[in-house]
């Protein structure tokens, strides 16, 4: 009787089993050997850019989860300020970080609520005074003069360079942890490494990194500040924010369902490429793109520039970055991010780089609010990569702004770019080829890492 019970109960759990698998499209077809089921979208875990992607979902989880009630109560504070005549002000200015992504009074949808001296006027080396009634946004805080005045000190950064439980060697200022230095911290959960993946062929290191996260702190809190003073809110709501976050992560989803498969294909092609002769180029027409792919910890060494900073003209003012790509040749690689102020301008230097034979990969909008095609780049693109980002200027509706405001391109641009140098990365391993690394310093002995391995670099140009 019990063999005979445990060969039914068995049967019925294959039974339902069977069934579950059925349902979730996996091809099973009831008495009908013409049915078609329905594709799964679950990607093989385990790439790298899957890792990345996966990672960057659950990091920007983590700020929905943690940091949105603190956004809340701090703009709460920053907005009664400014209604009772104080300044907002930021300083969210890091080495490398694409913070003028985020800070530069130029990107559009921008609110211009919160302006950054660092970026609007660079020969700016001091913070303006600031005392009572002030409240400023902070990524490197110093200055506890003006914090002892009674300027309000909203800390954007990394948990693991300024929480006071972090491992010696870890913090950026060693006597003393920046949440100690600020009234309020907003983590953005990178991890110490900054990277999110570990290589198999060098795996003390750490890749594809969250840097992308500075810039989506600073709009979060300039979502909640441009809402609470528009509406005159100090409820300490955090519902702009919420819906900024909460677009950027379906965005964030969306694209990872929609491009994996060829973000792993460009990644074959480009270590192809590589191992040729060839050489990586990001171009946009906002420098900032290629300051974040060349030096980012984490990224690899042999990022080389399509153009150079324009030069300085004024407070806030640069000449248009310029390039014209002669030099290029049959096995170099083009990474073209549309950055959402001059789609003409993309269109230009996409077919400049197609003249001359380069691999083009374009990271644009498929569709655009204001009507813009970026068919054009369809047809010269080799691969298009969709970064839903086709915003005039931004995702959120607030009153007294001429059109929406607070964009999702430049950390879309980051998280696109990110995922296929973690696809190149893994095509080169499967090569049996490791890359040279910007190793990061929060690890004690980064630097001295990254000086030497530089040695290797130069000499091999990958």
């Amino acid at each position: 009787m019990h063999y005979i019970f445990c060969r039914k109960a068995m049967f019925a759990a294959l039974t339902i089993l069977t069934a579950v698998v059925c349902v979730i499209g996996t091809g099973c077809s009831s008495g009908d050997n013409n049915a078609t089921s329905e594709k799964v979208y679950f990607p093989r875990i385990g790439n790298y850019a899957d890792l990345y992607l996966r990672g960057s979902y659950d990091v920007l989880g983590m700020i929905h989860k943690r940091e949105l009630a603190k956004i809340g109560e701090a703009a709460k504070i920053g907005a009664s300020r400014k209604m009772n005549g104080g300044t907002i002000y930021s300083n969210i200015w890091t080495p490398h970080i694409m913070y003028a992504g985020a800070c530069d009074e130029t990107v559009p949808g921008n609110p211009n609520i919160a302006p950054d001296y660092r970026i609007t006027d660079r020969r700016q080396k001091e913070l303006p005074e600031l005392g009572a009634g002030d409240f400023l946004m902070i990524a490197n805080p110093g200055k506890q003069d003006l914090r002892a005045k009674g300027c309000y000190f909203v800390g954007i950064g990394f948990p693991m360079a300024t929480n006071r439980y972090s491992p010696p060697g870890f913090n950026d200022h060693p006597d003393i942890t920046m949440e100690s230095q600020v009234d309020i911290m907003i983590y953005t959960w990178g991890p110490k490494e900054d990277g999110l993946v570990t290589p198999r062929l060098t795996p003390h290191l750490k890749i594809c990194p969250t840097s992308p996260m500075t810039v989506v702190g600073y709009w979060l809190m300039t979502a909640q500040l441009a809402h609470n003073l528009a509406y005159e809110d100090t409820s300490g709501t955090y519902v702009a924010a919420e819906k900024y976050l909460d677009t950027l992560m379906d965005r964030l989803d969306m694209f990872h369902k929609n491009t994996i498969g060829d973000v792993n294909e460009i990644g074959e092609i480009m270590a192809e490429k590589i191992l040729a002769g060839g050489k990586i180029y990001p171009w946009s027409s906002r420098w900032e793109f290629y300051q974040e792919a060349n030096g980012t910890a984490g990224s690899v060494m042999g990022i080389y520039p399509l153009h150079t900073r324009g030069a300085y003209t004024g407070p806030g003012i640069y000449e248009p970055p310029e390039f014209d790509p002669e030099d290029l040749e049959e096995n170099d690689i083009v990474l073209l991010a549309m950055a959402g102020d001059d789609p003409a301008g993309d269109i230009e230097m996409a077919e400049k780089v197609r003249a001359k034979g380069g691999f083009l990969v374009g990271i644009y909008p498929f569709e655009r609010e204001d009507g813009f095609s970026t068919a054009p780049l369809r047809e010269l693109c080799d691969f298009s990569l969709d970064n839903l980002s086709g915003d005039n200027d931004g995702v959120l509706d607030i009153p007294g702004y001429d059109s929406k405001i607070i964009p999702t391109v430049a950390p879309m641009n980051n998280y696109a770019y990110w995922a296929i140098l973690g696809a190149y990365v893994e095509a080169l391993e499967n090569r049996d080829v490791a890359p040279y690394y910007w190793m990061s310093w929060h690890v004690p002995g980064g630097k001295a890492y990254t000086d030497s391995i530089h040695v290797h670099f130069l000499e091999r140009g990958y």
